[in-house]
């Protein structure tokens, strides 16, 4: 089993999308979040389960797709340590990534 850990921008991301959903829908914002969590929570079995990132192509830097978010993360050379880096919905430009998060 893999040690998942959440970056601070990944935390904040997640604040951010519950506060939007918060404003428009306060009944389905910690719903969402819960599953993103626990959507998330599938790395800590299967670290690799999620595809490379495309804009990336670092083997090492992947997402899960959930709904209209992509949880980005970086899972280490021997599996056993998954950072997430970010959460951000489809539609948002990914800027940049390497595999220390930055």
């Amino acid at each position: 089993m893999a040690i998942l850990k959440w970056r601070p921008q990944a935390l904040n991301d997640l604040e951010a999308i519950e506060a939007y959903y918060e404003e428009i829908a306060p009944e389905y914002a910690s719903h969402l979040i819960q599953e993103i969590l626990e959507q998330a929570g599938q790395l800590e079995a299967f670290p690799r389960m999620g595809r490379i990132v495309p804009e990336v192509g670092d083997d090492a830097i992947r997402e899960l797709i959930y709904r209209d978010y992509r949880i980005i993360y970086v899972v280490d050379a021997d599996d056993t340590e998954v950072d997430v880096l970010t959460v951000v919905h489809s539609s948002q430009h990914l800027g940049s990534l390497n595999s220390d998060g930055s």
